[in-house]
């Protein structure tokens, strides 16, 4: 996507939101829209075009722009998108997102230590040694981390649930990284993903499990306290 595109729909969002409209709502028009950003109509019909196919806005013929239902018909690309583009998730969603991630990152271990191959395993333990040498080096660990958990998801054997998975990491890099700059926290996430790995090897679903149950609740307690301290922490 276009840089200039990528800045135009940054803008659409917040604009969008603040105007608190509903699904079904009528958004400005395309010259509206052009005058208010100061931009060409060709610019926002572009623009208009992503978040359609993102299912964010449709177009309605001799009618108009109309807002979608986000919650029930939007994609979860768009959620991805608009934490690239830097537009905060409301609190809601960061609630639902963290209840989404328990509930998929539960079930892959779990998985992972019933079908997991020794090709899996090798996958595994390589990434977790890129990731004690990050942590020697000082590096942010939010790549590594991120690979980890992919990793094992990738050890279920179901793709589907990998790109799932992914679209969460995508969504949520820029608050990893953040979370990350505490230098305290890589030493022990990186000691609970080798728990992780040991209940995986030893194809012990229950262990697996509740080692990973461990590891987001420290994360869930983060996320949680940056929400109490206001909107603007996410």
């Amino acid at each position: 996507m276009s840089g200039d595109r990528s800045s135009l729909i940054g803008r659409l969002l917040p604009f969008i939101a603040e105007r608190r409209l509903q699904a079904g709502d009528r958004i400005p028009s395309e010259r509206e829209l052009a005058e208010r950003f100061g931009v060409g109509r060709g610019a926002v019909r572009e623009a208009l075009a992503v978040l359609e196919a993102l299912r964010i806005v449709e177009r309605r013929p001799y009618s108009g722009i109309y807002l979608c239902a986000v919650a029930r018909q939007g994609s979860i690309e768009a959620m991805v998108l608009q934490a690239e583009l830097g537009v905060p998730l409301a609190e809601e969603e960061v609630l639902e997102v963290v209840e989404l991630r328990r509930i998929m990152e539960m079930q892959a271990v779990r998985l992972a230590a019933e079908r997991r191959h020794e090709e899996d395993i090798a996958r595994i333990d390589a990434v977790l040694a890129e990731g004690a040498q990050a942590i020697a080096a000082g590096e942010n660990l939010a790549d590594n981390d991120a690979a980890f958990h992919l990793t094992m998801v990738e050890a279920t054997g179901n793709h589907v649930f990998l790109r799932v998975v992914n679209a969460f990491y995508l969504m949520s890099r820029n608050r990893r990284r953040a979370y990350f700059r505490d230098g305290t926290r890589a030493p022990l996430s990186h000691a609970q993903h080798v728990a992780m790995r040991d209940a995986v090897t030893a194809g012990d679903p229950d262990r697996a499990e509740a080692a990973m149950g461990g590891h987001l609740r420290g994360v869930e307690g983060y996320w949680l306290e940056l929400l109490r301290r206001g909107p603007g922490e996410i």
